[in-house]
């Protein structure tokens, strides 16, 4: 058995769009944003880390 963590982001000054500067990767239907080496996905109000 494995335990997935759900890792929340949230970032009051920042909000990941396709021009906001990180790279974007497409992945399982959603789009990831790569940010300080790791990825991470818009969920809700805040962002999963992936």
């Amino acid at each position: 058995m494995s335990t997935q963590t759900h890792a929340q982001h949230t970032h009051a000054d920042h909000t990941h769009a396709a021009d906001c500067g990180h790279e974007v990767i497409e992945h399982d239907g959603h789009v990831d944003y790569v940010h300080d080496g790791h990825r991470h996905a818009e969920h809700d109000d805040h962002y999963d880390e992936h």
